[in-house]
């Protein structure tokens, strides 16, 4: 359709781009993003916001500095997302490498696992790289354009779609998911950190922010599964991905709703300052607050 021949050169381009030397897509990232924090206004002043409310110790110099770099990453991981589509196994390997894949490989085929990914800049390229070593569940959201979705979901299954692994969609809900869980082992790649709006979330800290409307699904999730909680990020490292499985939870979930997911935040803050410029801090990740109209933190913005 023709409205769709904007999106085919796009998928085209950043294919070609994809190509191209890592440490060239960082070059060309790197002048893209100084060139977006410059231009992208209103973007930029959301994630000034996200860091004042998450660090009110730091200056405004500490912020503004890791927001610019933060928009290099953006470009940096975006310009090479092309590798998900039609990069060859061998090249995907020699890219993305994978540190603590032996805390997967405990608990690989003996019961179900969630893959706990917070939204780090990279983390479609890590989960394609992953599914060179397993099969998994994931949920994706429709885009506008019905082609880009398609396209987005069969880079997604191109390794796995003979062993099992599956996409659902975000209006399905769980139930599938569960189902395919507790009959497989196969694992469920989770992304648990967007502000939803107060349905199914509560309320717990997100580092200096007490009020961070979080969705409430992983322990429920690991109760009805019998599943065990691993974390999973995807961080540029110079001209190398790397995605990092950090070691399964003890006993969890163990308290209530809001201890335990105050837990998995805490544990999401040290995911990200291990490379803090590297998380999501565009995505109004506070626009629900109680006793607020949605989006009142960012009527500035």
């Amino acid at each position: 359709m023709i409205k769709d021949i904007p999106i085919k050169f796009g998928l085209t381009l950043i294919k070609a781009i994809s190509k191209l030397p890592i440490s060239t897509i960082n070059r060309i990232g790197g002048v893209f993003g100084t060139a977006a924090y410059y231009l992208l206004k209103n973007r930029r002043k959301v994630g000034l916001l996200n860091l004042k409310l998450c660090f009110p110790n730091w200056s405004d110099k500490q912020c503004d500095d890791l927001i610019r770099q933060h928009f290099k990453e953006l470009f940096c991981s975006g310009l090479a997302y092309g590798l998900i589509f039609e990069t060859p196994a061998k090249r995907l390997c020699d890219i993305v490498k994978i540190r603590g894949l032996d805390n997967f490989d405990k608990f690989r085929n003996q019961r179900p696992v969630i893959l706990l990914a917070p939204h780090f800049l990279a983390l479609d390229i890590g989960a394609n790289r992953l599914t060179l070593e397993t099969p998994g569940y994931s949920i994706y959201s429709a885009q506008r354009s019905e082609y880009l979705t398609e396209a987005i979901k069969d880079a997604r299954l191109r390794f796995i779609k003979d062993q099992g692994g599956e996409i659902f969609s975000r209006q399905e809900g769980l139930k599938n998911i569960v189902r395919k869980m507790k009959n497989t082992n196969i694992p469920f790649y989770y992304l648990p950190d967007q502000d939803m709006d107060e349905k199914n979330s509560v309320y717990v800290p997100f580092f200096a922010h007490p009020t961070c409307a979080t969705l409430d699904t992983l322990p429920k999730l690991v109760k009805l599964t019998n599943a065990v909680v691993i974390p999973m990020a995807t961080y540029r490292e110079e001209n190398n991905f790397v995605v990092e499985l950090f070691p399964a939870w003890d006993n969890y979930p163990n308290g209530s709703i809001e201890e335990d997911i105050a837990f998995m935040n805490r544990f999401i803050e040290t995911m990200i300052l291990k490379h803090p410029s590297q998380y999501l801090w565009l995505h109004k990740r506070f626009k629900t607050q109680p006793n607020l109209p949605r989006g009142h933190l960012y009527k500035d913005c």
